[in-house]
């Protein structure tokens, strides 16, 4: 396993019908996932996979890439 899955920090909060998940970088370059609570347990776990995705593609250190061309890419890969 590497360093990486350490410094991920995962939260259940209620984003209403929004969103099922969100990810962000720390200022100490540790990852933040917020998990929506009103989906389901497997619906958050597809969430989680999804935004780990993104960490492990270094998404956020793309410059100059549009975020909807971020998610297209990502989910276009999982196929």
């Amino acid at each position: 396993m590497t360093q990486i899955y350490d410094d991920i920090n995962s939260f259940l909060i209620d984003f209403g019908n929004s969103v099922p998940a969100s990810v962000t970088v720390n200022e100490d370059g540790s990852y933040s996932i917020f998990l929506n609570a009103r989906i389901s347990h497997e619906k958050r776990l597809q969430a989680y996979q999804d935004e780990l995705r993104h960490i492990l593609n270094h998404d956020f250190e793309t410059a100059n890439i549009n975020v909807n061309d971020i998610e297209l890419t990502a989910h276009h890969n999982k196929l």
